[in-house]
């Protein structure tokens, strides 16, 4: 009988942005001041603190849990605050960049309000509602070409037993695809409004429930909220999912 290799994938998404604050700003109906390009936005001081509890949750939950002294590999996002919330993690000084792993492209839409996107571009607006995993925004990319790059991204790190990543809300959305093997509609599904900042999402093969390693496909997961109450997080830490790869 063969013997597999445990092995564990974290997905981190980056601690609250200066573009978190000015969009809770907008739907509040107040206006926050920068003169900053979207794509230039960084980490803030809570999403630094965010991120930390996330490293914190790692720590204990995975690298302590599992016996595992560092990651063979660490990749983040290139953007600003996935660089900044990689380093704020704690976990480790050596982080690779990787394109694969960046934001969602969102072209010309990118900073625009909601009005304006409808005013500006509104066969694009009707589009993005109607075919949401498929829209293109204009000049930028679909959720189904980062859920390509996402695909490209883990074909690519699939020889390494444990890998961190730093990245984003879509990304992580994107992944379910290829991590979870969900189709379109599944995904579409999927509550992105869970995928807090700092999220973590912890994928492995070696079975919560008695230690075993099955195989090498990721086959169980949990998501956390390392910045939630201690009873929340410690009820999530418990809370794995099988995933179903019987139709991937």
């Amino acid at each position: 009988m063969a013997e597999f290799t445990p092995r564990h994938m974290v997905l981190v998404r980056h601690g609250e942005s200066e573009g978190d604050v000015r969009r809770a700003a907008r739907r509040q109906g107040t206006v926050y001041e920068s003169r900053k390009h979207p794509l230039d936005e960084e980490q803030t001081e809570l999403g630094n603190e965010q991120t930390m509890a996330g490293g914190k949750w790692i720590a204990r939950y995975v690298l302590e849990a599992y016996g595992i002294h560092s990651f063979d590999i660490c990749a983040t996002s290139p953007m600003i605050r996935t660089k900044q919330s990689a380093l704020s993690l704690g976990i480790s000084q050596t982080w690779i960049e990787d394109s694969l792993l960046t934001e969602r492209n969102r072209g010309k839409i990118q900073g625009l309000t909601r009005k304006q996107h409808q005013s500006q571009y509104p066969e694009s607006y009707v589009q993005m509602n109607t075919y949401p995993f498929h829209w293109v925004p204009p000049a930028g990319e679909s959720i189904l070409k980062v859920a390509d790059r996402a695909t490209k991204f883990i074909e690519q790190v699939k020889d390494y037993q444990t890998v961190l990543v730093e990245t984003h809300r879509d990304w992580i959305w994107a992944a379910h695809i290829p991590l979870d093997g969900m189709g379109i509609n599944e995904v579409i599904a999927v509550d992105t409004d869970e995928i807090h900042n700092a999220q973590v999402l912890h994928y492995t093969n070696v079975d919560p429930r008695d230690g075993s390693v099955h195989g090498d496909s990721l086959r169980w997961k949990r998501s956390v909220c390392p910045w939630a109450s201690d009873v929340e997080v410690a009820e999530a830490s418990l809370r794995w999912v099988e995933i179903d790869l019987s139709s991937s």
